[in-house]
């Protein structure tokens, strides 16, 4: 399953230090979100480019994240971050 969150700027400096891919510190990091994270809970299929995804952005916009149950555990896996668009 996959999430779209959406995160305001103090939380963006924090999240563009994770890694594509990394998933040791995600879950405690999801734990600690601040409630105006707005969370997309509609699933999107999305898949992973080709291309690799640059590690680190400054000004991350959007963090894509696919979720993955298994009994009690949860794995978080980070799959794009997305620069903002000047719209």
């Amino acid at each position: 399953m996959t999430y779209e969150l959406i995160v305001p700027p103090s939380i963006q400096r924090q999240i563009a230090g994770f890694p594509v891919g990394d998933q040791a510190e995600l879950i405690a990091f999801f734990d600690r979100l601040p409630d105006e994270c707005e969370q997309i809970t509609e699933p999107r299929g999305l898949e992973v480019p080709d291309s690799p995804v640059r590690m680190r952005i400054k000004g991350l916009s959007r963090l894509v994240v696919t979720v993955l149950l298994n009994d009690t555990t949860i794995t978080v896996t980070v799959i794009e971050i997305t620069e903002p668009h000047g719209d």
